[in-house]
């Protein structure tokens, strides 16, 4: 891979594993104020970041970077990034083989494209696997390999959901507005069925159906990431516990945690400091 970065200090020595059609790296790196670089990759290349941290990236040149925690690159494509979080950063970063990166995926899946993530559990938990197996080796290699696989559909299965939510129908615009203007209150699955004038168990098949999650599943990382964008402008924790629905604020706490994989004091300190 050619790169060019600035800012970006690595703290302990890359752990790498590598296969024939295959190298995954695991970095640890200290990312400065205004850390960024330019990279392009020979090969297609999956990365993901750890902790929430988020990078601003896009084509070169380009006027509106997407705002990421996980990207993958195609073959020679030049990108542009500037990370959005600094500090102690950690990130697995995947190349595969072109030719064998088609035969996972198979004929349909764009690999033309790239396609940048907002943080995501389901990734998160398979790369925690492989950077286990990154500092430490332990199992055959073929687990490694398997892993490495199931974030690659992982990415792809993201792009797709993400892709169905921008072409949602009239109804659901209606159901995503509906809960904005009441997340203080944690409107109810039945509730949100009537707005979309449907049963409730035609309303959960349809909208998992659009939005590949479950209306509770939406609706929760709806609260965090208005719980995120309060968090961000200085309000308190107890009083963004309450504007977004939660009990109090241990059930806030905990429920961000888990979606996240931090705590809102560590998210919210992270982010000040890459705005300060």
């Amino acid at each position: 891979m050619t790169s060019t970065v600035d800012r970006i200090v690595p703290i302990d020595a890359v752990s790498c594993l590598k296969f024939e059609w295959m190298a995954i790296d695991l970095w640890r790196v200290e990312a400065r104020q205004g850390a960024g670089g330019r990279y392009v990759s020979p090969d297609p290349r999956f990365v993901v970041f750890f902790d929430g941290a988020q990078i601003a990236l896009g084509p070169t040149g380009a006027a509106d970077p997407s705002l990421c925690s996980a990207f993958f690159v195609p073959t020679g494509v030049p990108l542009c990034g500037r990370l959005a979080t600094v500090g102690d950063l950690e990130h697995i970063d995947i190349h595969v083989d072109e030719s064998r990166l088609r035969r996972i995926v198979g004929p349909s899946v764009d690999l033309d494209s790239a396609l940048f993530l907002p943080d995501s559990m389901e990734l998160r938990r398979l790369c925690a696997l492989l950077a286990d197996e990154c500092r430490r080796p332990e199992r055959p290699g073929g687990y490694s390999e398997a892993l490495a696989c199931g974030v690659i559909h992982e990415f792809f299965h993201l792009g797709a959901r993400h892709s169905a939510e921008r072409a949602a129908p009239a109804w659901m615009d209606q159901v995503m507005d509906h809960v904005l203007d009441r997340l203080d209150r944690h409107p109810s699955v039945d509730e949100l069925a009537s707005v979309a004038g449907m049963s409730r168990s035609r309303f959960t098949r349809r909208f998992k159906e659009v939005a590949g999650l479950s209306p509770h599943q939406w609706v929760m990382g709806t609260r965090i990431k208005q719980a995120q964008r309060l968090l961000s402008e200085g309000a308190l924790l107890s009083q963004v516990a309450h504007d977004t629905g939660f009990a109090d604020q241990a059930h806030f706490s905990r429920c961000f945690r888990h979606a996240t994989g931090i705590s809102p004091g560590r998210w919210t300190k992270r982010h000040v400091c890459s705005k300060a």
